[in-house]
């Protein structure tokens, strides 16, 4: 049971901000979980980014939480005991702001080595000769597809943004050793740069690829376009970093891993105390509801559609509650809409129409196709 390893450092509120806890594994080998946070409000609501400093031979931190928060951060990390000066390195388990906003604050003030995939670091540099608009201009690589308004992203963004691509970053591999106890992997469809990392092989630090309660977005195979030239000749195909096909290709390596290693302590980003309870996952099980999830989803668009070619807003209005709907809702929910559109085009169940509309073909090849996807090695 994930209770019986966890230690309560300081009690907080009933979806864990303000908590501290450590992790006693096993084998001995410590974790501090520092949650940081992160309210998005209405039915979108993620809980805290959890933060997590893995005590090894040299303690390293992986994810700073948002933007401006790289102060309170330290201050958790001293009240445990741990001084940030105390960090060999650094590392985010992927490039969105509420896990590397106070990445750049943390490296600066301890002086830590920040560690990334070369893609992290390839997409968070500006390219303004390669933009294709110029709204995109004042921002990096990571952003010139992002489904937020612009004034959102002027606003909330930009000195995050401005701060991050100064960012010196040690890269490394796909597979590699961190430390004699910690292994990353690139598990990416979320984002790009998604990483799992494993700690003495008794527990993994999932990031967004696996959550409790709810289901990490994929990423659109379409982000892949305008950043091609920047990423080649490394990653070639849309599908091997972006989309609904590369997030369960890396849900399958993570599952092909869980096996081999048996029971794990699975560590998501968020969630894993909300509604004043512990959110214990089996990697194997959440892995085949997250993979069934997204043959329901798939299956209820198909449906959607045999009434009729429909538009992506018109496909999300139908599918989603109302609730998830308000405010910016509605552009996470278009989001998951596309990157289920684009796999359900790859496998030739539906056609696109017009730009953001599609159309049922009258084939049900999707399950079949979900279900042989590999792992992503």
């Amino acid at each position: 049971m994930l209770q019986d390893y966890v230690e309560v450092i300081k009690q907080g509120d009933s979806n864990g901000n303000g908590m501290l806890i450590r992790i006693k594994l096993p084998s001995g080998h410590e974790i501090l979980g520092l949650p940081t946070e992160n309210a998005y409000g209405g039915g979108w609501d993620l809980g805290p980014t959890w933060n997590y400093v893995v005590l090894d031979e040299k303690p390293f931190l992986v994810d700073t939480g948002k933007f401006g928060l790289g102060g309170r951060l330290l201050d958790m990390m001293k009240y445990a005991g741990i001084s940030g000066k105390d960090l060999d390195f650094v590392m985010v388990s992927h490039g969105h702001e509420d896990h590397d906003g106070s990445l750049f604050k943390i490296a600066e003030s301890t002086g830590a080595k920040v560690k990334g995939l070369d893609i992290y670091d390839r997409l968070i540099r500006f390219y303004p000769e390669r933009a294709a608009y110029d709204s995109t201009k004042r921002f990096p690589a990571s952003c010139w597809r992002c489904f937020m308004p612009e004034s959102f992203s002027t606003k909330n963004c930009f000195e995050y943004q401005q701060t991050r691509s100064r960012l010196k970053i040690e890269t490394i591999e796909n597979e590699c050793n961190l430390s004699k106890s910690a292994l990353s992997y690139h598990v990416p469809g979320h984002s790009p740069d998604s990483l799992a990392i494993f700690v003495g092989g008794e527990a993994v630090l999932v990031g967004d690829t696996v959550l409790p309660d709810i289901t990490p977005w994929p990423s659109q195979e379409s982000f892949f376009d305008q950043v091609r030239e920047i990423l080649k000749p490394r990653y070639c195909s849309a599908e091997s970093v972006y989309g609904l096909r590369a997030y369960i290709r890396s849900l399958a390596k993570l599952k092909e891993i869980g096996k081999s290693l048996g029971d794990l302590i699975v560590l998501p980003a968020h969630r894993l105390f909300y509604n004043s309870r512990w959110n214990e996952l089996n990697l194997l099980t959440r892995i085949d509801e997250l993979v069934e999830h997204h043959i329901q989803r798939c299956g209820a668009i198909l449906k959607i559609l045999e009434k009729g070619a429909r538009t992506v807003r018109e496909i999300a209005v139908e599918y989603f509650d109302e609730p998830l709907l308000k405010g910016f809702g509605i552009l996470m929910a278009e989001n998951e809409v596309i990157s289920h559109c684009e796999l359900l085009s790859a496998c030739g169940d539906v056609v696109s129409i017009e730009h953001y509309k599609f159309a049922a073909t009258g084939n049900m090849n999707f399950e079949s196709a979900i279900q042989s996807l590999e792992p992503n090695w």
